[in-house]
């Protein structure tokens, strides 16, 4: 019978949604397999996170004689054997100067990724991945299966419950952590200058706290920035129906949901121009580079597309479809 091997998250996170997603589809879909979980165990070194990889690997450690096929939900979590598994992106080593500079970082992502990349299936997210994992790290395509992320659109849909303030501002809405590569920092000096305009940043500082702390004094002075932290589901997407724009300018993305999650709501999306958001949001958003970012928020918010175009964009982007194309996965190995 089928293994899922997943890490325990307590923080938000996509790899936490992707998780969450995978283990309730499978269950609502009845297909029967063995969830074998793994406590994910981080903390925060000179306002960085440390420790996650190592944490899972000795965790998993405590796990044997599993049964096939094994599908591990993140690299790191792959056991010796491994059948199938899940990856959601190689920045590190599409950019090893900025993400793999010491020699903790050579060991972490050496044990995040030696035993995955003997598996027999890639799972990934995009045909992005899929091309960026061919070229950069030779991996066969009979080896990868693309199967797009999905969400949930009975919880993503629009909210008439508007938690902006009645001042006559512009109201710009952008989700996630402190991770650097999402480049908040730039985003943040593009509005500071944007005096009509205010930025509602939601989400987690995770292990981030020299950088959230950091960002939430530069908020401060430019008077017109406001971090809102984690909030429920009802007020995310509260935020995200009623914002004149979601913004989002991350330099690096295995797939980036919230801009999805962001057309559910059916509100325009203004990005940085990414390989991966060409092919998630291509026509249906307005993608840029960081340089033309500003003129592009005036732009789009003069030649919105509509709301029933952006939700329909959106239902491209299904549970239903990501659990059906796992299953159909599994049946291979069933049948071999």
């Amino acid at each position: 019978m089928l293994t899922i091997v997943y890490p325990k998250i307590r923080v938000f996170s996509g790899i936490k949604t992707y998780v969450e997603t995978v283990l309730k589809g499978l269950t609502d879909a009845k297909y029967r397999f063995t969830p074998v979980g793994v406590r994910k165990m981080e903390f925060s070194l000179s306002g960085k996170p440390i420790g996650g990889i190592a944490s899972q690997r000795l965790g998993l450690s405590f796990h044997r004689n599993l049964g096939h096929p094994i599908h591990a939900l993140v690299p790191e979590l792959s056991p010796e054997g491994v059948d199938i598994v899940t990856i959601h992106d190689i920045i590190p080593f599409l950019k090893p100067s900025e993400f793999i500079k010491t020699g903790y970082d050579k060991s972490a992502y050496g044990l995040m990724y030696d035993r995955a990349l003997k598996a027999r299936t890639f799972v990934v997210t995009t045909e992005t991945v899929k091309r960026e994992l061919m070229t950069a790290l030779n991996i066969e395509d009979e080896r990868i299966e693309v199967i797009y992320r999905g969400i949930d659109s009975a919880k993503f849909a629009p909210n008439q419950n508007n938690p902006f303030p009645d001042n006559g501002k512009v109201h710009l809405i952008t989700v996630g952590d402190f991770n650097p590569r999402k480049k908040f920092d730039q985003l943040y000096e593009i509005v500071s200058k944007e005096k009509d305009m205010e930025l509602y940043h939601l989400g987690p500082v995770n292990s981030w706290s020299e950088r959230a702390s950091s960002l939430a004094e530069f908020a401060r002075k430019s008077g017109n920035i406001f971090l809102k932290g984690e909030v429920d589901e009802q007020t995310l997407t509260g935020y995200l129906t009623n914002a004149d724009l979601f913004v989002f300018i991350s330099e690096a993305e295995g797939f980036g949901l919230p801009p999805i999650e962001a057309m559910a709501c059916g509100t325009n999306v203004v990005l940085n121009d990414l390989p991966i958001f060409r092919e998630t949001v291509g026509e249906f958003g307005f993608l840029t580079s960081i340089d033309k970012f500003a003129d592009t928020l005036n732009y789009a918010l003069k030649n919105k597309k509509s709301a029933e175009v952006l939700r329909n964009r959106s239902l491209n982007f299904s549970i239903n479809k990501e659990i059906t194309d796992l299953i159909k996965i599994y049946s291979k190995y069933e049948s071999n």
